[in-house]
């Protein structure tokens, strides 16, 4: 635990929080829309909070061959950093308002979430047009806890931002 306190000590400030956010809109607006999919009728896995095995499957049908490929293409090379990226946003804004190492560390099971996730979609791209429904319900497990728990550190940074706002003020 000595060395993560040092690490946040090191590392989590406004500097370290403005560049990882300038990196979360940069991945957001340019680098996601090069290589995810992004049609109206067409939402990737990823940012679902829950689906079903056809569901999932339809989606990926709706893709086409190169669709799933350019899929494949930005998660192996965006969407295995990104998490990394938010992370260590979260963590750094949650230690940087409570000074606690075990909340701050707590993002750390959004990335797992995350990548378990991504491993799940990219086997059910591989294997098109083999349905893996239990890949596919495992997967969606996962994409929903990211979101939950994603949820829930936001929700754990806006309490910290309350409760300094109420301390400063008051």
């Amino acid at each position: 635990m000595a060395v993560i306190k040092k690490f946040l000590a090191k590392y989590a400030g406004t500097k370290s929080l403005i560049i990882l956010f300038a990196m979360i809109v940069v991945f957001n607006l340019l680098l996601f829309p090069l290589l995810m999919p992004a049609d109206d009728d067409i939402k990737p896995l990823d940012i679902m909070f829950a689906y079903s095995s056809e569901d999932a499957y339809e989606m990926i049908s709706a893709l086409g061959d190169a669709g799933r490929q350019n899929y494949i293409k930005g998660l192996l090379f965006l969407d295995f950093i990104y998490p990394v990226i938010y992370s260590l946003f979260l963590g750094f804004s949650i230690f940087l308002l409570y000074r606690e190492i075990l909340p701050a560390v707590s993002p750390l099971l959004i990335l797992l979430s995350d990548y378990i996730e991504n491993t799940g979609i990219i086997i059910m791209l591989s294997s098109y047009p083999s349905g893996l429904i239990t890949i596919a319900w495992i997967t969606s497990f996962f994409t929903s806890l990211k979101w939950i728990l994603a949820g829930l550190a936001v929700l754990v940074i806006l309490i910290g931002l309350l409760r300094r706002i109420r301390l400063n003020f008051l």
